[in-house]
């Protein structure tokens, strides 16, 4: 997963206006850098409006994606945090709906995704590293947090 999550696909950001404008911000670095198009972003948005907000996976994280549809260019996983949490189930205030940290994929098909994933919901199974995260003051910061915690996964 380290070869997903590079330097130029990390981003700070002090806030988002609504969930919309979190999942446009956490998709830039991914359309900067030519991994998605616009429709792919569009397409994550739309695919919350209809299943509601199923990519808010515990408190404070958030995995947008959408079906890749010809919109993906090359596979990537962008990591944005928010400085200030924003609600992605604007018609209640549970803490469980609040995200501050946003990891955006971009997969070219259904499947090639699914390691990544994984790795994922492995790095992230503990509140710890969600934390750190949160408090991480640059991206090389954010960086090097993912990066030992996926080498301490590999040494076990």
């Amino acid at each position: 997963m380290s070869d997903l999550i590079k330097k130029e696909l990390i981003r700070i950001e002090d806030h988002a206006n609504d969930w919309k404008d979190a999942i446009r911000i956490a998709a830039k670095s991914l359309l900067e850098n030519d991994y998605i198009n616009e429709q792919y972003v569009e397409d994550m948005i739309k695919s919350v409006e209809a299943a509601g907000p199923y990519i808010v996976l515990a408190p404070n994280i958030a995995v947008p994606h959408a079906r890749p549809n010809g919109n993906v260019n090359k596979m990537a996983i962008g990591l944005t945090k928010l400085n200030e949490p924003v609600n992605f189930r604007n018609e209640e205030e549970d803490e469980d709906n609040w995200v501050r940290i946003l990891f955006c994929l971009a997969a070219v098909d259904s499947s090639s995704h699914i390691v990544a994933l994984q790795q994922l919901a492995v790095l992230l199974d503990s509140d710890e590293i969600t934390d750190e995260l949160i408090n991480a003051k640059s991206e090389d910061e954010m960086l090097d947090i993912i990066n030992k915690k996926l080498e301490e996964r590999n040494d076990d």
